[in-house]
């Protein structure tokens, strides 16, 4: 009812099932010594130890016996698979038997039913020799529950960090300090077209081959072992000592160039001993393409803007040559009205004539003046406000014209007049200690 020859190596570990082997009968003295050397080794024991002979228990040392929770006495004579999970008796049979024929060397694990009920794992192997004179069958065992226990712990812990890994929204796997894979979960599946039934256990960078093609350090790899050639293949973003953040170009993922982020973070036992890595990886390519598509934008703006730079520069040349062709223009026209028009207005002014085509000649000749004057386009550029009327009295004004003289030049009544001078000093900004005539003259 055991599983390891290594628990028995040790002659003083030995112990058979029962304090009270039945004495030998023999008269040799040899004998009686044999008898007493098998009772102590089975007394002292860490292991329990048994003898079937004849299908029934003919000798159980008191650690056989505690493993199923009962008393030496309560098994001696009974039936050898009494204590044996009726589950596992035909497979105990099949291991037995094996052993004794020599075709199996290692210990064998089964499952026990104690006295109460209670499942217990043990550990045991089993020899041929001889009884009382007759064939009967050694078992040594051990109580693994324990450990059985733990390994059950363990593979629910791994099955849980398992789950979590593969209910992950990145693709992500891990290996251990060897290089094995041991997690690599749905999206990682999804990425690479390969399952985690092909992929775990294995070893030698058999991992790269989905996204390169061949065998390759990832970065993950560089999380166990630095590698500056290797590190350089990849475009860093962070670096810490437990701690490696990437993005790297793969030309051809499942037949698609793909930009690729990485993160890569130690595995540690309970003990904070470094036993593995772990990768989470996550498809940034239309990310990518969209910075590459922004990029090629901000580029084209750009080129754009020294062109628009190049054409405002163009306009400002034609603006500039379209303000002097203007100014030529005015001042062609200006020439033309002092040299064809002002000369008969005089000639005008000494004939005889009635007071009221005097006062419209007198206002023609005003209104001529202020055209081919600087004084009425500088006050209308300076003052955008003031109306048209309003310059006109400005530049009368100026002249050194009266309230009476503006009024009868322009048919107007001197109230009126009187309106608009005050409207003009408002616009001017000019207080009644400024003298109207003097500012206009300095403008002119």
């Amino acid at each position: 009812m055991s599983k390891r020859r290594t628990y028995y190596s040790n002659k003083k570990q030995v112990r058979v099932f029962g304090k009270n082997v039945p004495k030998v009968r023999t008269a040799s003295k040899a004998t009686v010594e044999n008898e007493q050397l098998l009772r102590t080794l089975t007394e002292k024991s860490l292991v329990g130890i048994y003898v079937v002979q004849d299908r029934r228990f003919r000798f159980v040392n008191a650690n056989a016996a505690s493993y199923a929770g009962y008393r030496v006495e309560e098994m001696v004579g009974k039936k050898a698979d009494m204590v044996v999970h009726p589950d596992d008796r035909t497979l105990v049979g099949e291991n037995a038997r094996a052993m004794l024929k020599g075709e199996r060397t290692s210990p064998y694990e089964f499952r026990i039913v104690s006295k109460k009920g209670h499942l217990r794992w043990v550990l045991e192997t089993v020899t041929s020799i001889m009884y009382d004179g007759k064939p009967a069958i050694l078992g040594n065992l051990m109580d693994i529950t324990e450990r059985k226990v733990a390994e059950k712990r363990l593979r629910e812990s791994e099955q849980r960090l398992a789950d979590i890994i593969d209910f992950l929204p990145d693709a992500t796997f891990a290996i251990d300090r060897s290089g094995k894979v041991i997690a690599w979960n749905r999206a990682i599946e999804e990425m690479t077209g390969v399952k985690a039934k092909n992929m775990l256990g294995k070893g030698d960078y058999e991992y790269a081959i989905p996204f390169y093609g061949k065998r390759r350090p990832l970065i993950i790899d560089l999380m166990l072992k630095q590698d500056k050639k290797v590190e350089r293949q990849y475009s860093i973003l962070e670096k810490q000592r437990n701690l490696l953040i990437a993005e790297v170009e793969i030309p051809n993922l499942r037949g698609k160039r793909v930009f690729l982020w990485g993160k890569a973070s130690l595995l540690y036992d309970s003990k904070g001993k470094v036993v593995g890595a772990i990768e989470s990886i996550r498809d940034i390519t239309e990310r990518k393409q969209a910075e590459e598509v922004l990029k090629n934008r901000e580029q084209e703006l750009k080129v754009k803007n020294v062109q628009l730079e190049d054409l405002n520069a163009a306009l400002r040349v034609l603006l500039k040559q379209r303000e002097g062709d203007r100014s030529d223009l005015e001042e062609t026209i200006l020439a033309n009205v002092k040299r064809l028009i002002v000369p008969f207005l005089e000639k005008l002014k000494i004939e005889p004539m009635n007071a009221k085509v005097r006062a419209y000649l007198d206002t023609l000749d005003s209104n001529l003046r202020d055209i081919i004057s600087p004084f009425a386009h500088r006050i209308s550029s300076k003052y955008v406000n003031l109306t048209n009327r309003e310059i006109q009295i400005a530049s009368l004004i100026k002249e050194g014209r009266s309230t009476k003289e503006i009024a009868e030049l322009l048919n107007l009544s001197e109230s009126a007049i009187n309106i608009h001078r005050f409207n003009i000093r408002r616009k001017l900004g000019l207080s009644k200690k400024h003298n109207l005539q003097v500012y206009l003259s300095s403008l002119a």
